[in-house]
C-alpha cells in the first residue's frame, strides 16, 4: 500500500466523515514513508501556498492516507477506512478541534508544528501584498505600483512588520533599514499633538535609522521647536516649503532623500493618517478617503505612504471598502453596466438636443459652471466625496438638462420630434418620481427628491432643477421647510405621462 499525507480544511474533514468518502487531487498528495524530514516538511509547506489561507490554525487538518492507487485520474477517492491518523496544526488547534468533532476521532500529536510560523509567514505576506494593491486600487493611482514597491523594497515591509510583530521597538533595531525603523515606530515622546508633531516623529526615525537615541538638540528639533512655538497649527504644505527652503536643513532634507523618495514629507505624511486611521470607526470618513484629491497634491510622497499604510493595516482593514471599487458582479448592488449604459443613452439624447440649440445656449452654460465654480473651496481639512473632474462631468450634465427643460416651451414645431421625446421623457419622468413622494407625505425637501431621482435613475441632480421641474407641474408650490427649500401639493390632480 502506498501512503500519502494531505492537507484539508476541517469543514470538509468533517464532510469525509459524515459521507465516508472524499476525492483529493492528485497534486494534492504528498508520497510519505513514515518519517517527518526536511523534504516532508518543504512538501507540507510547499502545499499550503496552494490552498486558500487560512486565519486559525484549527482550521485544517493533515490527514495520513494509505491506498493503492490503480486508474489515472486527476482525482482520487478516498474512503473512510483509507485514513491512517489525522494531525493538527499545533497544540492549541487539537484542543480547540476536540472539543468539536466526534468524540470517538483521535487527534495524533502536532508534529508539523515546527513549521506552522513559516506557514503562516507566507499567508501574512501575501496579505500585505493584497492590501497593497488593493489600497492602490481604492486610492486611483495611475502610476505602476511595482516601481514604487522596489523602491522601498518588500523585504524591509516585511522585515519592520515583524518587528512589531515581536513588539520590537524601533529604537531596539539594531542595523536596520529605514523602511523598517518607521514602520515599527511608535511615539513615546511628549510631541505636540499637531500636524507639526509628526515632522518630530519623522526627525525621531531618521535619528533611530542613524543608530541616535533621540533627535533631540540636532538642528531639525530645534527648527521644529521655534516653529511650533511661533506658528502651532501650521498646516502641511507650509511645514514641507520652510524644511526645502531653510538653509540650516539642507543635510537633513539631503540625508532624508533616497532614490527620489522624500521621506522627509512620506514619513509625516503616512504617520499622520496613520494615526487617524487607528482611532477611527469608520475609515471611509477619514481624510484618506474624504479628502484624496487633496493627498494626491503630494504626488510620489503620497503613493509611497499608501504602500505603508496597505502593508501596515492588512487587507482585512480596506477590503470592504475595495470591494465597493470593483463593483463585484456577483453582489446584489452590482451597478456598474446598468449604470453606464443609462448614463451613456441619456448623454447621447442630450448631446443630440443641444446640437438643435443656439450658441446663446452654450453661452448661458459655460456661465452659470463658471459661478457654480467660483463657490467651491478646498483646504487642508475639508472632506470631499468625488474628484473635481467628476464633479465638473456631474454639473455640466445637470446644466444641460436644465437649459433643455427650460427652452422646451421654446421648441418650434421646425426642430425634430425625438428632441421633444427626449425633453419630455426626462421632465415626465421627474415629474413621476415627485408626485410619488407627495403620494406618501404631503410635503417634501427638494434634497430628498433629489436624492430619491439619483437612486431611481442613477443620475445626480441639484435641488434648483428639482425645484424648476415642480414648478412645471400643476397643484404643487414651492415652500419653505425649515431653512430648506421644498414642494407641497396644493390641489389633487391626475398625473398623467406624457
Amino acid at each position: 500500500m502506498k501512503q500519502f499525507l494531505s492537507i484539508i480544511l476541517r469543514n470538509q474533514f468533517n464532510l469525509f466523515h459524515r459521507f465516508g468518502y472524499n476525492f483529493i487531487p492528485k497534486s494534492q498528495l504528498v508520497k510519505f514513508d513514515g518519517k517527518i524530514n526536511n523534504e516532508t516538511q518543504e512538501s507540507i509547506i510547499k502545499q499550503f501556498k496552494t490552498v486558500a489561507p487560512f486565519e486559525y490554525d484549527e482550521e485544517y487538518l493533515i490527514l495520513h492516507l494509505e491506498k493503492e492507487i490503480t486508474n489515472q485520474s486527476d482525482f482520487i477517492q478516498f474512503d473512510i477506512q483509507d485514513i491512517v491518523a489525522v494531525y493538527p496544526l499545533s497544540q492549541q488547534a487539537k484542543a480547540s478541534i476536540e472539543s468539536k468533532i466526534d468524540q470517538r476521532i483521535r487527534l495524533e500529536k502536532p508534529i508539523f508544528e515546527a513549521i506552522l510560523p513559516i506557514i503562516e509567514t507566507e499567508i501574512e505576506n501575501r496579505e500585505v501584498k493584497k492590501a497593497i494593491s488593493a489600497l492602490w486600487k481604492i486610492c486611483k493611482i495611475e502610476s505602476p505600483i511595482e516601481t514604487y514597491i522596489a523602491n522601498i523594497g518588500l523585504e524591509n515591509i516585511f522585515n519592520g512588520l515583524e518587528f512589531r510583530r515581536h513588539g520590537t521597538k524601533a529604537n531596539k533595531i539594531q542595523n536596520g533599514n529605514y523602511w523598517e525603523y518607521l514602520i515599527a515606530y511608535d511615539r513615546y515622546d511628549f510631541f505636540p499633538n499637531s500636524t507639526l508633531g509628526y515632522f518630530y516623529d519623522a526627525g525621531q526615525v531618521f535619528a533611530f535609522s542613524k543608530g541616535l537615541p533621540t533627535f533631540e538638540g540636532s538642528r531639525i528639533h530645534n527648527f521644529l521647536e521655534s516653529f511650533n512655538s511661533a506658528n502651532p497649527t501650521v498646516k502641511l504644505p507650509e511645514i514641507i516649503r520652510y524644511l526645502e527652503t531653510e538653509e540650516q536643513l539642507k543635510g537633513y532634507i539631503s540625508q532624508t532623500t533616497t532614490s527620489d523618495i522624500k521621506q522627509y514629507i512620506v514619513a509625516p505624511l503616512y504617520l499622520m493618517l496613520r494615526d487617524e486611521i487607528r482611532k477611527s470607526d469608520n475609515i471611509a470618513q477619514t481624510r484618506l478617503f474624504k479628502n484624496l484629491d487633496y493627498l494626491k497634491k503630494f504626488d510620489d510622497s503620497f503613493n509611497y505612504a499608501v504602500i505603508l499604510l496597505g502593508a501596515f493595516f492588512g487587507f482585512r482593514k480596506f477590503y470592504d471598502i475595495y470591494y465597493e471599487a470593483l463593483d463585484l458582479r456577483f453582489y446584489k448592488d452590482f451597478k456598474a453596466f446598468q449604470k453606464q449604459t443609462e448614463k451613456e443613452e441619456i448623454k447621447g439624447k442630450i448631446d443630440t438636443s443641444l446640437e438643435t440649440e443656439s450658441s446663446s445656449v452654450k453661452t448661458v452654460a459655460e456661465e452659470e459652471q463658471v459661478k457654480e465654480t467660483q463657490t467651491e473651496t478646498t483646504n487642508e481639512e475639508r472632506l470631499t466625496e468625488t474628484t473635481s473632474v467628476e464633479k465638473q462631468n456631474l454639473l455640466r450634465e445637470e446644466q444641460q438638462i436644465e437649459i433643455i427643460v427650460e427652452k422646451q416651451n421654446d421648441i418650434s414645431n421646425t426642430k425634430q420630434g425625438d428632441n421633444k421625446e427626449v425633453v419630455s421623457d426626462i421632465t415626465s419622468k421627474y415629474q413621476k418620481i415627485i408626485e410619488e413622494a407627495l403620494d406618501k407625505q404631503p410635503e417634501i425637501k427638494l434634497s430628498e427628491i433629489a436624492a430619491m431621482i439619483k437612486t431611481k435613475t442613477g443620475i445626480k441632480v441639484l435641488n434648483r432643477f428639482v425645484e424648476k421641474v415642480a414648478k412645471q407641474m400643476n397643484g404643487i408650490e414651492i415652500i419653505k421647510i425649515g431653512r430648506a427649500k421644498g414642494v407641497k401639493r396644493t390641489t389633487r390632480t391626475l398625473f398623467n405621462e406624457q
